[in-house]
């Protein structure tokens, strides 16, 4: 993959987790109830908690958004971007590990790591590597 590749996906990448979490943060908004949107949606959560969620996760929509506006890949922006981003989407990941309702493995857990290690990857190849 050439350079230019690796930094198309690494942005993509990026605008996907801004679309992600500002979903997360409108369907919490609202209240709906969608698996993958809702780490436990299968339970019943209280309102101030699903408000609270809203708001974080509208922030971190905001900061990939930032990255994925960033052209020239910055490491002073995109660093904190990746971290934020890290940590954000290993509390999910935790966070569904943690309390299972079910044995079997779960889709969420997979698709969350797989978006994990891609961005990781594309953060290193497109950024660290460019310099």
């Amino acid at each position: 993959m050439t350079f230019n590749n690796i930094k198309r996906f690494y942005r993509a990448l990026l605008f996907i987790c801004a679309v992600y979490f500002l979903a997360v943060a409108i369907i919490h908004q609202t209240g709906i109830k969608i698996s993958m949107l809702f780490v436990f949606y299968d339970i019943p959560s209280e309102r101030y908690q699903d408000l609270i969620i809203s708001f974080l996760a509208a922030g971190w929509s905001m900061l990939f958004l930032i990255g994925f506006l960033d052209d020239e890949l910055k490491p002073r922006i995109q660093i904190p971007i990746i971290v934020s981003g890290v940590m954000a989407i290993c509390g999910l990941i935790r966070a569904r590990m943690e309390v299972q309702f079910h044995s079997e493995i779960n889709y969420e857990i997979i698709a969350l790591a797989f978006l994990l290690f891609a961005l990781i990857a594309a953060y290193y190849k497109a950024v660290v590597q460019k310099r």
